[in-house]
């Protein structure tokens, strides 16, 4: 098999790129890769390293070519198998459909990464915690606002069909909801979209896969690691330095349990 993507369960960047690849039905290889781990010397570094100069996931391997970022994959992969396509053909509506995507990979992102690291890393405890949890849940709540009147009339945010926009916003809309901030009462089309997506068989795809990740040993693993690194990248940065948590940096840079980009 000639396509290889580099990949972690929890990553929404890879999650996005795999339902993709799922649906258009384009067979490739799965290397999971714990980019807070990996280092010189594991098998699998050299191969990532040169796909991935940033050491993220995701990044694919298409025979000799390889490719970085979650967005610039999936433009490769849907111009390179166009069948079926993953934006409409309208200008306006890719332009909103990219837009959708640009505000998935960035600013909710941002959130629900800040809310797993106070609900699962305890980055921090007692009021401070409580304050930026409901500052995620209210930025959360205005962006369900925002998007929601978006499919007045609309099945889905890519046009005509599930696409790449809809792939990018329902692996955030879910991960939203395990934290209780999902679309709630208020937001009737994001809760109807969100129903017709997970009857979507790449969707189902990619929740099966997320589904062995948290049920086997991989997030056990990960808890017994001695330091868990995780990565803050330019808007987790900044939501974590606007929303309290400048203290929060300075510490995991003390105690090494952060890290931003690096380079190989």
């Amino acid at each position: 098999m000639s396509i290889k993507l580099y990949e972690h369960p929890l990553s929404p960047y890879a999650r996005k790129v795999k339902i993709v690849l799922y649906e258009k039905g384009i067979e490739f290889e799965r290397i999971a890769i714990t980019p807070m781990t990996i280092r010189e010397g594991d098998p699998a570094f050299a191969d990532f390293a040169g796909a991935s100069p940033r050491l993220e996931v995701p990044c694919l391997l298409d025979g000799d070519f390889r490719c970085s970022d979650s967005t610039i994959i999936v433009d490769y992969i849907d111009e390179k198998w166009p069948d079926p396509p993953m934006l409409p053909k309208a200008p306006e509506a890719r332009a909103r459909a990219r837009m959708v995507e640009e505000l998935c990979d960035t600013s909710v992102d941002a959130i629900n990464w800040g809310l797993m690291e106070l609900r699962v890393f305890r980055r921090a405890e007692g009021e401070q915690a409580a304050a930026m949890t409901a500052r995620a849940g209210a930025q959360l709540a205005a962006v369900w606002d925002r998007l929601d009147p978006e499919l007045d009339g609309r099945a889905w945010f890519s046009g005509g069909r599930f696409g790449r926009a809809d792939a990018s916003l329902i692996v955030h809309a879910v991960a939203s909801g395990f934290s209780g901030f999902g679309p709630g009462e208020r937001h009737p089309r994001l809760r109807e979209w969100m129903a017709r997506c997970m009857e979507v068989e790449s969707v189902k795809r990619d929740q099966a896969d997320l589904a062995v990740f948290l049920g086997g040993d991989g997030v056990r693993a990960m808890r017994k690691l001695p330091k868990i690194r995780r990565q803050y990248r330019d808007h987790r940065l900044e939501w974590m330095l606007k929303s309290g948590g400048l203290d929060i940096v300075l510490r995991g840079i003390e105690s090494e349990t952060i890290h931003f980009v690096q380079w190989p």
